[in-house]
């Protein structure tokens, strides 16, 4: 338990359920050379952190599934007619967002993981799709419960999916955060919106999620990022900024009814989510900073040769 992550009185059925995945994840026999932008840290040094970092989070989603929600999707009035007026088609486009399936995702997710000899990688981000679908679930129990019907399709979805689905996994972890970041004043404002105990219990719930998500994705991309060149990583943290205030235009235009009912004006919603943005890509550029090879160094040194690590 000290050294695989795992709390040492961790129930024994979880173990059995981890133990594949840890076993996986562990440090084993890789061969190959170290390439040039992991120059200034040994190899065994990189894949072991870029392995703990991966196995934290694989732990995490693995333990917070274990405490997920049940939410009653049987008839009860909770909501007035004037607040179900208001959230109806908002909430209804952030349960069809919540539940993609991720697929390109993960299959550049696992690509990048053999890259980097990381199994947990794809693991952590394959529990966290499945923490984003359970959102989707949390949500449409309660609409069925109130009445509202899911929709099948929008075209704001469809648009952010195609944008994705057009990017490698850096640029579309870019484009999935800036949803993140948007969700968590989103999430505040209905949480805020209506009486519904039911509903303000699923909003804390996903904030307490999308927190972690925000930090987990900062993980990703840092050590994703961390072969860039710091010019490069401050040219796209400038466009990854523009394209959020684009965001945040739109979501005001589409969901501007759940905001009013929580008390906010544009400004406050635009500010908040800037902020979080500044919280979180100073937390991805501290994650870079660490796994970011020791440039000073690399004219110093020459192409490593093939080695064996235990």
């Amino acid at each position: 338990g000290r050294h695989s992550g795992i709390p040492v009185n961790a129930n024994p059925l979880i173990l059995l359920t981890l133990a594949p995945h840890i076993r996986a994840a562990m440090p084993r026999r890789v061969s190959g050379t170290l390439p040039a932008w992991q120059f200034g840290m040994t190899r065994v040094g990189y894949l072991s952190e870029h392995r703990a970092e991966s196995r934290k989070w694989f732990t995490h989603f693995s333990l917070r599934s274990m405490t997920a929600l049940y939410v009653s999707p049987l008839w009860s009035e909770q909501l007035a007619p004037h607040e179900k007026s208001a959230i109806a088609k908002s909430i209804q486009q952030f349960q069809l967002g919540e539940g993609s399936k991720g697929q390109r995702l993960l299959e550049r997710g696992k690509k990048y993981a053999r890259e980097v000899d990381d199994t947990c990688f794809a693991a952590a981000l394959t529990l966290f799709i499945k923490e984003e679908q359970t959102h989707s679930r949390y949500l449409a129990a309660f609409m069925q419960s109130q009445l509202i019907p899911t929709v099948e399709r929008h075209w704001v979805d469809t648009a952010f999916r195609r944008l994705r689905g057009l990017a490698g996994l850096e640029l579309s972890l870019t484009v999935l955060v800036t949803a993140e970041i948007i969700a968590i004043p989103y999430y505040s404002a209905l949480r805020d919106a209506t009486a519904s105990a039911t509903l303000k219990m699923i909003c804390r719930r996903i904030l307490e999620d999308e927190a972690a998500h925000l930090r987990f994705q900062a993980s990703m991309l840092g050590r994703i990022s961390a072969k860039r060149s710091a010019e490069w990583q401050h040219l796209v943290g400038k466009l990854h900024r523009q394209f959020l205030l684009g965001t945040i235009a739109l979501v005001w235009i589409e969901h501007r009814s759940v905001f009013e009912a929580a008390e906010y004006n544009f400004r406050r919603f635009r500010e908040e989510t800037l902020f979080e943005f500044s919280k979180w890509q100073g937390l991805r550029m501290e994650i870079t900073g660490a796994f970011c090879p020791r440039r000073d160094r690399i004219s110093s040194l020459t192409p490593a040769r093939p080695m064996h690590v235990e």
